[in-house]
């Protein structure tokens, strides 16, 4: 899909999020250390009838977020196919964008896609750069409980480029590189149980190279009524490939799709991560991703392992309008022998779409979300998950 640069939030206990890389641009633009930076790329096969023809998406999206404060995301990809005549292969897509928030917070980010070959071949490269100012809740799901936090101001650049074959019908394997160099400053305690910033991850660059499995079966990109989407990523991190650090993180997801009627879309999404060795704290596992479960301050629950599921309903109402309510479910443990001892951490909401694009059903989503204790409004581009 498209990615989406940013998004608001407002929780109300406590950011989307606040950021990732794990800061530098906000979560929603997919990145998860920059570990899901596939998930703001075109990945199915489009099988209309009639060819679709090139066309831009562009959107200024408006940042609620206490912790990030107030402020503007501008966003637009150019979406189209290299060959026009193709009627199998996916849109390729060039896009950007930025923000900034008035607690002086901004970013910016550059993404390409190519998909080539009659989808032989998929390509995928991001750049970004971001000076972000959030919220660190500490690790474990105890400390995301405690609501205690202090100021986390993280800088710095990030890219990531992947190269996927397709190697039998909708399987494609390859691999991805990632590259991040962080400078992280942190603001004084204000209590007693105030977590702490590790020093060691004060001043870090990191750099993974691992194999990555995907199974795509989507009828769309943007816009999944049928189809089973699969993804599998192992991120090696090491001095060997240009960090400073040794640890693994291990990620996989499935999305699922199915047409109700002409207007209705039921779809699925489970995810479960794992993190070994000595990880840098915003590469650890997350809770709070639109894809995973809404309602959640992004990174106030975060550790080893992660486990999150949610279902949504979608529906096509009025011209371009159409609307959603979802569900969902998550937790976070030091392990994942741990994660069943964990209380789970429910969210759910609803929210609405206009379609900015409709030769490709690209969405501008505006969500509203609750969790324990905890609230958030969500604005994108293209769906969820």
């Amino acid at each position: 899909m498209l990615t989406t640069l940013v998004c608001a939030q407002a929780p109300a206990a406590a950011p989307d999020r606040p950021v990732s890389l794990y800061g530098v641009v906000p979560r929603e633009a997919g990145i998860d250390g920059i570990a899901s930076a596939a998930l703001a790329t075109p990945e199915t096969i489009d099988t209309a009838d009639e060819v679709k023809r090139s066309e831009f998406v562009i959107a200024p999206i408006p940042i609620v977020n206490p912790t990030i404060d107030n402020g503007l995301a501008i966003v637009g990809g150019f979406v189209y196919r290299l060959d026009p005549n193709d009627r199998t292969t996916p849109p390729s897509v060039s896009g950007g964008g930025g923000f900034k928030t008035s607690n002086g917070s901004w970013g910016a980010a550059a993404l390409q896609t190519l998909n080539v070959a009659h989808d032989k071949f998929r390509v995928r490269a991001l750049a970004a750069y971001a000076n972000v100012k959030y919220a660190f809740f500490g690790i474990g799901q105890g400390a995301g409980n405690s609501g205690e936090s202090i100021e986390v101001n993280q800088v710095g650049p990030a890219g990531v480029v992947e190269g996927l074959m397709r190697v039998w019908r909708n399987w494609y394997v390859g691999a991805r590189y990632q590259l991040m160099a962080m400078t992280i400053k942190s603001g004084a305690a204000t209590g007693p149980d105030a977590p702490t910033v590790p020093a060691s991850d004060a001043q870090l660059r990191t750099a993974a190279l691992g194999p990555r499995l995907e199974y795509d079966s989507r009828d769309n990109v943007f816009y999944p009524r049928h189809g089973t989407q699969m993804q599998g990523i192992a991120s090696l991190y090491g001095e060997a490939v240009g960090g400073r650090r040794s640890y693994q993180v291990y990620q996989v997801w499935l999305n699922d799709y199915h047409a109700i009627g002409r207007r209705n879309v039921l779809a699925w999404h489970v995810a479960a991560c794992d993190a070994e060795g000595s990880v840098a704290f915003y590469d650890l596992c997350l809770l709070g991703k639109s894809q995973d479960v809404r309602g959640y301050t992004i990174g106030q629950y975060r550790d080893r392992a992660l486990l999150a599921a949610q279902t949504e309903w979608r529906t096509e109402l009025w011209w371009r309008f159409g609307a959603t309510a979802f569900v969902g479910g998550g937790v976070v443990a030091p392990g994942l022998d741990a994660l069943a001892s964990q209380e789970v951490l429910p969210g759910g909401g609803a929210g609405l779409r206009f379609t900015l694009a409709e030769r490709n059903h690209v969405n501008l989503r505006v969500d509203y979300a609750w969790g324990k204790n905890s609230s958030a409004l969500y604005v994108g581009i293209a769906e969820a998950f």
